[in-house]
């Protein structure tokens, strides 16, 4: 290749490499609307009793939840009239689907929307196990299985606790942290801005649409006060404590190709602002019950665990009751 024609393709090559390089790209973020599918956070209700330490309790635990679905309002809802070059409008339609439809220069202001929808799983069932290492200390830790809406999630809990027994009652306190997957099915709204060496500016729309599954892992304390008597038929206990589970933490990857041939390709984004943050539920929960001795080593607890959503804005439900069985082995 003569040296003129090399030196022009070189030349235009650096040049196009130049300016695409000193191009400004601005990226906005907004949560259009999102479907999760998981279970509530439970952990195990340890017992204390007067069994010899070191010890090692092995717990089987199931947990139905009657409720099908709870809505309720994230953060970083897009606004019906983005700041800007245009305004995004979303509409609900009678069979379900969304539509979007952008529309140039409208006032501005934003519309809050119950854009979330937590599926709940149906029926929770945990294997955990309890290692009493002292009269005073226990480390925990166990897996779960949730299933319901043809979905299935696995987590699990790990923490320890302090205890104590005495005249008859005991006490326990538990902290530490649920390890839950959450599938997740969500639609991301992203506004871009392109200015190039030379000031002009082009501004568009991505549209995401993300179907996966994502592991939060967050923290939980519980207290627990309970009755030791052995030569008792049945004995009670309380349980009571707080969580927090995190429902959305991704980033929008998957282009929307209902909206596109081809999707705007962004290159050299060097801003981002993220709208969108973390939705997170927290609960604050009670659970009265019995248990009886089945055995020297081994017992069955059931109750109904109340639990009281205290987070979500503007969410459709705030109170469940989830009845639960749980059977102890002693070793």
């Amino acid at each position: 290749m003569p040296y003129k024609i090399r030196f022009i393709i070189g030349l235009s090559t650096s040049l196009l490499i130049f300016l695409l390089t000193n191009c400004k790209t601005t990226q906005r973020l907004y949560l259009q609307d999102v479907e999760v599918i998981g279970p509530i956070n439970q952990a195990p209700i340890h017992i204390t009793d007067s069994t010899e330490t070191p010890s090692v309790t092995l717990s089987m635990r199931f947990s139905y939840n009657p409720q099908n679905e709870i809505k309720a309002v994230t953060a970083g809802t897009p606004p019906v009239n983005s700041q800007g070059f245009f305004q995004v409008d979303t509409f609900y339609n009678n069979d379900g689907t969304i539509t979007y439809r952008k529309t140039p220069g409208a006032n501005i202001y934003q519309l809050e929307y119950q854009n979330l929808t937590w599926n709940f799983a149906t029926v929770t069932a945990g294997l955990d196990f309890d290692f009493k290492l002292t009269q005073s200390f226990a480390l925990f830790g166990g897996v779960n299985y949730a299933g319901g809406n043809n979905k299935s999630t696995f987590g699990g809990t790990a923490g320890l606790g302090v205890f104590g027994a005495g005249s008859g009652v005991a006490f326990r306190l538990d902290a530490g942290l649920h390890i839950q997957s959450i599938n997740y099915d969500a639609f991301t709204i992203a506004e871009i801005t392109e200015t190039s060496l030379f000031s002009s500016s082009e501004e568009y729309v991505i549209f995401y649409h993300d179907i996966d599954k994502s592991t939060h892992f967050d923290p939980f304390a519980n207290f627990t006060f309970n009755s030791a008597k052995r030569d008792w038929l049945i004995n009670f206990f309380l349980n009571a404590g707080y969580s927090v589970q995190t429902l959305i933490d991704f980033d929008p990857k998957t282009v929307d190709y209902d909206w596109y041939f081809f999707p705007p390709f962004i290159y050299n984004t060097t801003t981002t602002y993220d709208y969108r943050g973390e939705t997170t539920a927290g609960f604050a929960h009670f659970t009265p019950g019995i248990y009886f001795n089945l055995a020297e080593k081994s017992r069955i607890l059931l109750g109904v665990r109340f639990y009281f959503e205290t987070q979500l804005k503007n969410a459709t439900k705030q109170t469940f009751i989830l009845p639960l069985l749980q059977v102890d082995f002693s070793f």
